[in-house]
């Protein structure tokens, strides 16, 4: 609680802690977060960027979005308010599970929120979006199941990644049929989106 506080990350997104007022006409999206012991409060540059990235894929009319390894959920609960129309939230740790589902409930969010344990290899359907803020291992063992759960055209955002790991997540993306990849960097971590 000490290091999280209110936190403007995007033009249009501001995130604010549970134990905070929220500011005083904030303007855009605010976000109400407890994360408890899950990852995800908006602070972390790779979080930030997957936030962002969300912003800038996201298109008008009927779009829908994986997340895998929700965490907090604070990409999902984001996703919904940006106009998504289907959102499923997966993780492995039921504990991060616990916590995603509390924050979305805090959010309103429950009705458009799909929160699974389910790992990706065992999904099916195809979204237009899908988002991973994970470790580079883990990645590129998922890199196939994404390619199979995104839509033609779709994007893949994908962080978690140090700087000088890129270049191991670069080629394999290329190799699985992705293409337009681009990489944003903020301290020391990196965040890749490509297109299907």
């Amino acid at each position: 609680r000490r290091h999280f506080h209110v936190e403007r990350i995007t033009e249009r997104l501001t995130v604010v802690p549970i134990w905070e007022p929220v500011p005083q006409a904030p303007g855009g999206i605010v976000i109400r977060m407890d994360p408890g012991p899950a990852f995800g409060t908006g602070a972390h540059p790779t979080t930030r960027m997957c936030l962002e990235s969300i912003e800038d894929f996201h298109t008008p009319g009927q779009w829908s979005l994986l997340d895998v390894g929700t965490g907090s959920g604070i990409l999902a609960i984001y996703a919904v308010k940006l106009g998504a129309a289907r959102v499923l939230a997966i993780d492995t740790d039921p504990e991060a599970l616990r916590w995603a589902g509390q924050n979305i409930e805090l959010n309103h969010c429950s009705a458009f929120i799909d929160l699974s344990s389910k790992p990706a290899g065992e999904l099916s359907g195809v979204f237009s979006i899908l988002v991973a803020n994970l470790t580079r291992d883990t990645l590129l063992d998922l890199l196939p199941d994404f390619q199979r759960l995104l839509k033609k055209d779709g994007a893949v955002i994908l962080s978690g990644l140090l700087r000088e790991q890129v270049q191991d997540v670069k080629k394999p993306l290329g190799l699985v049929g992705f293409k337009e990849i681009q990489v944003a960097l903020q301290a020391e971590w990196a965040c890749i989106t490509a297109r299907k």
